[in-house]
């Protein structure tokens, strides 16, 4: 990209930004020598980005969470919000491996997936190519399908989870 064509504006937001993630070093010296032509002085940088972090945000949604939820003089009285929230945590988690324990599991019934499909051409055996073939799209659109339940399912259940929660802390705060 051509920094010489940016606005000024954009070139300073990029230089206070200081994201090393987005732009790199040379850009960065690049856009040091216009700024200095067209400002004569530079504008203070931020600390400079090495790496974008989504974890944090994640930690600081629990944060919020916490913090929201266990406040003494308003603190469920049925649930605990850390048990809520750590279920629903686990949930998000044992939802990707259930998908892998479907895929595993469905694996044997391909063989017997093929001998099915085999068995409709015991009196034309040239026609037994097809039973793999046959027995691998089958087994495969149904172990997609059962994943494709199982992961939502457990995803939607943790998000329930967490609605109702939120929806029960909001209606004693109304």
């Amino acid at each position: 990209m051509r920094l010489n064509l940016k606005e000024t504006d954009e070139l300073i937001e990029i230089w206070k930004k200081n994201d090393r993630v987005e732009w790199s070093e040379t850009a960065f010296d690049v856009a040091k020598e216009i700024l200095e032509q067209r400002l004569g002085d530079l504008p203070p940088q931020n600390e400079p980005i090495f790496k974008h972090v989504e974890e944090e945000i994640i930690e600081i949604d629990k944060v919020i969470y916490f913090e929201k939820f266990l406040d003494s003089d308003n603190a469920p009285a049925f649930y605990k919000p850390k048990e809520i929230i750590r279920i629903s945590t686990w949930l998000n988690r044992v939802s990707i491996a259930a998908v892998a324990i479907t895929i595993i599991v469905n694996i044997p019934e391909l063989i017997r997936l093929q001998r099915i499909i085999q068995s409709f051409f015991i009196g034309n055996p040239q026609w037994n190519f097809v039973a793999w073939p046959g027995a691998l799209i089958i087994g495969g659109l149904t172990t997609a399908l059962q994943c494709y339940i199982v992961y939502y399912s457990l995803k939607a259940l943790a998000s329930i989870l967490r609605i109702l929660m939120e929806w029960e802390f909001n209606s004693r705060t109304a």
